[in-house]
């Protein structure tokens, strides 16, 4: 609108309320012909994100699908595994990478902290732990079992609400601590032990 009507940037900044130095910067990357002609779209992007993304829409898209399917499944990944993955996947695709991700082998920080900014379904977080043995025995079959014996204890010992305890002094821990990860927000998991 500032060339359109021929009107300073200064008189235009303050009416709308914009930064003057910002306001500036923006009319300086378009043309004239982006100007005079009748374009839904002109050729230059506001802002940083469809600049700088790297990877297409889409395929960022699948990646946070693929990290809330894994997370389902028991096999969520640490930030640090997404970063991996998203090198990979740009690599695979033959994309263009910064420099950095190169020699590292991974994405940036700050690809990260925007990729989980663009995608509000997911949190990083601490699951809570599950040994693989835990996992493996919890099934119909065994937890049947376990009552039907309880039931013949019960009844053969006539036992009283009072006489039951539940003590478990090894010490011994089979689950050991986790790292963060990355996971469908507001899902509640118990993450393997790997």
């Amino acid at each position: 609108m500032v060339k359109l009507e021929n009107k300073s940037i200064q008189c235009f900044a303050k009416h709308y309320d914009i930064n003057y130095r910002t306001l500036a910067r923006y009319c300086n990357k378009f043309s004239d012909e982006d100007i005079t002609s009748n374009v839904t779209r002109p050729s230059v992007h506001v802002g940083y994100y469809p600049n700088r993304l790297i990877l297409p829409v889409a395929v960022e898209k699948e990646l946070a699908e693929y990290i809330k399917v894994a997370s389902d499944k028991y096999f969520s990944l640490s930030p640090k595994e997404v970063r991996k993955l998203r090198y990979e996947l740009a690599m695979s695709n033959g994309l263009k990478v910064p420099a950095k991700w190169t020699e590292t082998e991974q994405a940036g920080a700050d690809w990260f902290s925007g990729f989980m900014k663009r995608h509000k379904d997911l949190s990083i977080r601490t699951s809570e732990a599950t040994s693989l043995a835990r996992a493996s025995g919890f099934n119909k079959k065994n937890v049947g079992a376990f009552f039907d014996n309880l039931t013949t204890v019960m009844r053969r010992h006539n036992f009283e609400p009072k006489d039951e305890w539940n003590v478990d002094e090894t010490g011994i821990t089979t689950v050991q601590k986790l790292n963060r990860i990355v996971s469908r927000k507001g899902f509640e998991q118990r993450q393997l032990f790997r």
